[in-house]
């Protein structure tokens, strides 16, 4: 049985132990807090390193999130409408490793998209350009290359993006290629037109 000097001696020695206990979680919550405000001052520095849209390029962003939308894309114009950062030109980050020939570029986990002048002019019309915000979209969500290429393919007939309709486009058959070279695991069924896996169409003899 506890006398009342003993409770207060076993209460001394556990002060040491809550203090260190404390001073742990404080260290935690200013490495934390250190660590947003570091994340916050890349994306004010990707910002002020770049050029916004101007309003008829966002009028063309929002047509191509409507078509997105209209075709059951809900999760991705979601993402594409509320959470992301438009930009016209490359922040500092994208110029350290920019490609020819892009539409767009996704700074993850910044939610900040930059498009590029082949986003409004390769691309014919808002289901192309669904089609490329799609594409990024999936980015934002953290996925690789091969990913965001399988996932559009795979998806291109609910979009309306298909062979029948857009097969000539220089748009459609750049992205082919590319969707070939990062994902081709899509392209091994010898029974599918163009070895397609995701084409309805069978192959014909001469295929």
């Amino acid at each position: 049985m506890k006398t009342v000097q003993s409770f207060k001696r076993s209460r001394f020695r556990r002060q040491p132990t809550e203090a260190r206990d404390g001073a742990s979680l404080g260290l935690v919550a200013s490495c934390a807090i250190a660590a947003v405000l570091a994340l916050f001052a890349f994306y004010l520095s990707l910002v002020a390193s770049s050029a916004p849209l101007t309003v008829n390029e966002r009028l063309q962003v929002q047509s191509a999130i409507k078509v997105l939308e209209v075709k059951g894309f809900s999760r991705e114009a979601f993402l594409l409408r509320h959470t992301v950062t438009y930009r016209s030109t490359d922040n500092w980050l994208n110029s350290l490793t920019k490609q020819d020939n892009a539409y767009a570029a996704t700074n993850f986990p910044f939610q900040m998209i930059t498009l590029y002048s082949d986003f409004y002019n390769k691309a014919i019309d808002d289901t192309e350009r669904a089609m490329i915000l799609l594409h990024e979209a999936q980015h934002l969500q953290g996925k690789d290359e091969a990913g965001a290429y399988g996932f559009v393919w795979q998806h291109r007939e609910q979009l309306g993006w298909n062979q029948l309709n857009y097969g000539a486009t220089p748009s459609y058959v750049t992205i082919a290629e590319q969707t070939r070279d990062y994902a081709p695991e899509l392209f091994t069924c010898p029974n599918r037109a163009w070895k397609d896996c995701t084409e309805s169409i069978a192959a014909t003899p001469s295929q």
